[in-house]
């Protein structure tokens, strides 16, 4: 049986524990804005864009026809939350193949 990552303490300081769940959260988040920033720093507006920026642009396409077949609205205010949420989720099931890495995934409470 495993130790579930919530009773893993791995900081604690004046009553603040810290605990495996909460860290690996924030491991996996600051891995996510450094890996947008990269992602994002040169997109440019017109007919000449980059190959990376024309793949994110039909990965975004392609997301957007699907919820709006789904839904029958507009797209465009859910695309950002599940794109975090695919991302967060996919990264922190990557990221256990890194020994003694605790995907925050596994916590009830994530």
């Amino acid at each position: 049986m495993e130790i579930s990552p919530d009773a893993i303490i791995i900081f604690q300081w004046n009553g603040i524990h810290i605990n495996a769940t909460i860290f690996f959260t924030w491991v996996v988040m600051i891995l996510l804005v450094f890996i947008s920033w990269l992602a994002t720093k040169n997109l440019t507006i017109g007919p000449k864009i980059s190959r990376w920026q024309n793949f994110l642009e039909v990965i975004i396409g392609y997301i957007r026809q699907q919820v709006k077949e789904i839904t029958q609205q507009n797209p465009d205010p859910f695309i950002p939350f599940l794109g975090t949420l695919f991302l967060f989720i996919s990264i922190s099931g990557l990221l256990t193949i890194i020994p003694g890495f605790q995907p925050p995934t596994g916590s009830l409470s994530t």
